[in-house]
């Protein structure tokens, strides 16, 4: 959308087929006008010869020379390490001159170098925020939780996918804890059932806990699955008080970066992508351990182990100083509307492709 309303940029655009085949396009995530923008987009013509082509398929990173030009690959490895069936066949030798990745952060392009790519065609380009969308409002706040029934609450949240990559055993380990102490707390996990299979996840990582520590989680437990518009989602991040995430391996961690331009202030792992775009006054960090992980037959990736008991000890602390929390939360939308916004990304993308 940011380089659809840049007037220099001669811009085309082909929708890649989906990672799996169960899923659907839907409406009614943006607004009217941004979608309008979106379905105006044209694909190239026979004749049109890009300078740049940004291919965005993570899933499956596309190697091959473009027709014209130069190729951006989007490529976001979690475990920092290159697994066989994204190589697309090649050898790092193999890959033509004129291919380059563009990684949301230097914790994920280190899978690049790995794989023996030369690191000038290594690009770090990290992920944005709105700030229409994502900004505090505390009439949305007051809004939003009323209508969820938890006023009085104090409303840890996480959202993703909940696989094990996100840490989620341990988030519920540590919320099972934090509710001997907290007598408010509240845990709400926002899935994606739509794409991935959230509701199961959490299910058995619920069922994997002790009795009593399942019975505790359960009880102090909200689950959405259901697919949000941008501005819904945005009205659910306000709402919580923290957010949490334990992660063991991410790409860059959007949800962390949009928490934080909302004003809600982060507890997130230590020593991953999000050391890059967090900072101490907005964001706590998970002590962790670094350690590794079989993610194929012949291939072994890097992941965090966060420290369950410093988990505990955050967030008991930031829901007894709920003032501190507070001045976390404007400094992390300062921070993010600074620094982070999709324009300022998309200048950053820019200066990549035609620098």
């Amino acid at each position: 959308m940011c380089l659809s309303g840049r007037e220099n940029i001669d811009l085309r655009f082909v929708d890649l087929p989906y990672f799996s085949n169960a899923w659907r396009q839907t409406r009614g995530l943006f607004t009217p006008g941004q979608e309008a923008s979106l379905a105006a987009l044209q694909p190239p013509e026979d004749g049109f010869a890009a300078e740049a082509t940004f291919t965005m398929r993570p899933e499956e990173p596309q190697f091959g020379a473009p027709r014209s030009g130069r190729r951006f690959s989007f490529g976001t490895a979690e475990y920092r390490v290159l697994a066989q069936e994204k190589r697309s066949g090649l050898s790092a030798r193999e890959v033509p001159d004129s291919v380059s990745i563009v990684a949301p952060s230097r914790w994920s392009a280190l899978a690049y170098e790995r794989f023996g790519l030369p690191p000038e065609r290594i690009h770090v380009v990290p992920h944005g925020a709105d700030p229409e969308i994502l900004h505090p409002d505390a009439e949305a706040r007051h809004r939003t939780r009323a209508a969820l029934g938890v006023q009085n609450a104090f409303v840890y949240l996480s959202v993703g996918a909940m696989s094990p990559n996100k840490g989620l055993d341990v988030l519920l380990k540590a919320f099972a804890r934090v509710t001997d102490t907290e007598p408010d707390a509240v845990l709400f996990l926002k899935g994606a059932d739509a794409l991935y299979h959230s509701k199961e996840c959490v299910r058995e990582v619920l069922d994997d806990l002790p009795g009593r520590a399942r019975e505790q989680v359960a009880a102090k437990l909200i689950y959405n699955g259901d697919t949000y518009s941008s501005r819904m989602m945005a009205d659910l991040l306000r709402a919580a008080d923290v957010y949490v995430s334990p992660y063991r391996a991410e790409g860059f961690n959007l949800p962390v970066l949009e928490a934080a331009a909302c004003g809600v202030p982060v507890l997130c792992t230590g020593g991953g992508p999000t050391d890059e775009f967090t900072e101490e006054s907005f964001a706590r960090r998970i002590r962790s351990r670094l350690s590794r992980i079989q993610v194929g037959p012949n291939d072994v990736g890097d992941c965090l182990e966060p420290d369950l008991d410093h988990l505990v000890e955050l967030m008991r602390e930031i829901a007894r100083a709920r003032d501190s929390g507070r001045r976390m939360g404007s400094a992390g939308a300062a921070h993010v509307a600074e620094n982070f916004t999709w324009e300022r990304v998309t200048d950053r993308l820019l200066a990549v492709l035609f620098g």
